[in-house]
């Protein structure tokens, strides 16, 4: 809900900033806290601002609301862009998340303004959707719940999905039956979600499946670390699951499970903690799980699978031997060091095997660029698969069983549509499944260009997308996102809410960063703990080329990023506050060293450092945005924002920084922050709560870049 002073709160804005002078900001008094580590004194002015609890904390951060939305409403372009993201938010369907088993096709569907997406299965690719189970039915008189994660049984007979509510990532495993639509009793609270990710592998006779499970304290509630594996037989209560794995394990293990289609093998990836590589076990038939594989394997990356069952074998991909990895099978009673190599190195990155009748698909990238490869399940390359330059794979769905294979993906300027792809022809061809946009893309362009780094090493992916001829006279307000961390490979997207920003002669720019995995692991690696600004260096740079081939120079730049982008925003303009004219950081990490007594923030220690370590604590100290704001120095326009019940990135983290930008900046440009309520970190937001977003972000920039 908009706070209804805002009206006002603009207007005495507006006549402040005319005259050149800072917004009244809301009061922050500051204490005499100090840490030592390990020999030095840190002051921490803000650390009555942790505790979310207090009063006093929800009178200034609903202080803080009130100003920064009150100032944004204020703006001139406000309504314009109100009224135009909301109409082009207004697409067609959008399906996503795509399962095929036995002809039937799993997947979540929205139709705007629709606030949460269904869970839709259609008997076969052209057949008649039904509703498997609708969020905003289920509201019990709230908000509707939000569906994170589907698990669809090998025959297709049954589903299990998640629900969280509020962002609070906390999920609950339900279980649907595919005929009917009916719901079975089996509902699982804490399963997972937020710290670490839900995990399912159904058995083989699809009675029951193994999953995570957050361990319960002695009080009734659940933690958030440690989670364990546990087997739930349908029809019994959650109380009489039996353990399985994890005991003795790191608390921060996270967990990603998969299971052949005969369920006779099961895979169990294990990883201690974000951007690291996987243990990997495998079991047969029921048995005791046996690891075959180890982090030094170079498989996986926080909990996400680092490979698939192919035939009769598990199939990973691994970067032990390159960066860019290679495929090699896993049969049962062998392990990595056994197993045989079937996709070896080359320039592209393999992301992830996914089974086809006759074989399987690499999802490859190149810088970002999405390829793909069709290949035998013995490793013989059948095709290289036409997929348009500058885009993104969004599905590879196939039942390896026989069946349609349906490649899915969008770029900046085609939505998602589903193509059947043809191996025999090794071609694609039309579904007439696709999302379409009530904007005209038609004259937007978007090139690839290769910025060199500032320490002259490497060639940054940088993607720039603008009208068809737009004035290169250094003054097109633009704006530059980047991510750059955990190896997560930043891609083309297709946003219909962007041509709002677009049609206004603005410029969006995307950089492919160091510590992302476009590249591989060496890419991730080379901006990673002591080297970590090595990201926010390759976002000046990308600034810094955008100014000097026309598009918005220092004056009309503008940079955005979350979570541990958001890190990168800390980090870029406590670094280089003279390459950009604003800043939105959205969730992000910006107190370095605290973080890591987070619920969370054990689980990033493996990519930010830890302080119990000397030796990392001293660059942390040098990276913190936090304790790296200088009094007196000029930083950009700054808005930062945050969700209450964020169990990623405590928002905390958004109070202190935001509270020493406005005590120590010596502009005049506003530092505004934005704490919504019945928000996390993002993850399940409502279609109406991601449009009031984007329109805040668009409104900020487009008064700050011109």
């Amino acid at each position: 809900m908009r706070i209804s002073t805002a009206v006002i709160v603009a207007a005495a804005a507006a006549v402040l900033l005319a005259a050149g002078v800072r917004l009244a900001y809301p009061p922050t008094p500051t204490d005499s806290v100090v840490d030592a580590y390990w020999g030095h004194r840190v002051a921490d002015p803000y650390r009555w601002l942790e505790n979310p609890t207090d009063l006093k904390v929800k009178a200034w951060a609903a202080a803080q609301t009130q100003l920064a939305l009150g100032y944004i409403e204020g703006r001139a372009s406000y309504a314009n862009f109100a009224r135009r993201i909301a109409a082009l938010s207004r697409t067609s369907t959008a399906r996503f998340g795509l399962v095929v088993r036995r002809n039937r096709f799993f997947y979540l569907r929205e139709t705007p303004p629709q606030p949460q997406p269904q869970l839709v299965v259609r008997d076969g690719l052209h057949g008649t959707e039904r509703v498997l189970f609708d969020p905003q039915t289920n509201a019990n008189g709230g908000a509707p719940p939000a569906i994170e994660s589907v698990f669809v049984a090998p025959s297709g007979d049954k589903v299990a999905f998640t629900t969280q509510q509020g962002g609070s990532e906390d999920e609950t495993l339900h279980v649907v039956e595919t005929a009917t639509g009916a719901m079975l009793s089996d509902t699982l609270p804490h399963v997972g979600g937020g710290t670490s990710g839900v995990a399912l592998a159904w058995d083989g006779n699809e009675r029951g499946f193994i999953h995570t499970q957050w361990p319960q304290r002695a009080d009734g509630t659940y933690a958030t670390s440690g989670i364990l594996i546990y087997h739930h037989a349908l029809g019994t209560p959650q109380s009489a699951d039996i353990y399985a794995f994890g005991r003795g394990l790191s608390a921060r293990a996270e967990y990603a499970l998969d299971s052949s289609l005969d369920g006779r093998m099961e895979a169990l990836f294990e990883t201690d903690g974000d951007g690291v590589h996987a243990s990997v076990y495998l079991r047969k038939d029921g048995g005791t799980f046996a690891r075959v594989a180890t982090p030094d394997d170079g498989i996986g990356s926080s909990g996400s699978l680092g490979g698939e069952f192919v035939s009769d074998a598990l199939d990973v991909v691994s970067q032990a031997n390159g960066s860019r990895g290679e495929v090699v099978s896993i049969t049962s009673g062998s392990t990595f060091a056994t197993g045989r190599v079937v996709v070896p190195q080359s320039s592209l990155v393999i992301e992830s095997v996914n089974p086809v009748p006759g074989g399987f698909i690499t999802a490859d990238v190149d810088g970002g660029d999405a390829r793909a490869r069709f290949f035998t399940s013995g490793g013989t390359l059948r095709a290289t698969i036409p997929i348009p330059p500058i885009s993104t794979l969004t599905e590879v769905a196939a039942d390896p069983r026989g069946g349609a294979i349906v490649i899915g993906y969008a770029n900046y300027t085609t939505p998602n549509q589903w193509l059947r792809y043809d191996p025999g022809a090794n071609a694609l061809a039309a579904t007439g499944i696709a999302q379409h946009s009530p904007g005209d893309f038609s004259h937007v362009v978007a090139e690839r260009v290769f910025v060199p780094s500032l320490d002259g090493t490497v060639r940054i992916p940088l993607e720039v997308v603008h009208e068809r001829g737009i004035a290169l006279d250094g003054r097109a307000p633009t704006i530059l996102t980047a991510y750059g961390a955990y190896g997560i490979i930043t891609r083309p997207r297709f946003n219909s809410a962007l041509l709002a920003w677009l049609e206004r002669g603005g410029v969006y720019a995307q950089a492919m960063i160091r510590g992302g995995g476009e590249y591989g692991e060496a890419w991730h690696l080379a901006a990673r703990h002591a080297t970590k600004t090595k990201s926010s260096d390759d976002v000046a740079a990308c600034a810094q080329w955008l100014g000097a081939h026309g598009y918005g120079n220092a004056h009309h730049i503008g940079i955005i990023g979350g979570s541990a982008g958001g890190f990168l925003m800390g980090l870029a303009l406590t670094r280089n506050p003279q390459d950009y004219r604003a800043v939105v950081s959205q969730v992000g990490i910006y107190d370095l060293l605290r973080v890591e007594l987070t619920p969370n923030g054990a689980y990033n220690t493996p990519e930010f450092g830890t302080v119990k370590d000397p030796a990392q604590f001293a660059w942390m100290l040098h990276q913190s945005p936090y304790h790296n704001v200088v009094r007196g120095r000029a930083y950009p326009a700054v808005l930062m924002t945050t969700g209450e019940n964020d169990p990623r990135v405590d928002p905390y983290n958004s109070r202190k920084m935001i509270a020493r930008l406005q005590a120590d900046s010596s502009s005049s440009y506003p530092v505004l922050l934005v704490q919504r309520a019945g928000q996390g970190h993002g993850i399940g937001n409502s279609f109406s709560q991601q449009v009031e977003q984007v329109t805040d972000v668009y409104t900020f920039f487009d008064s700050q870049l011109r």
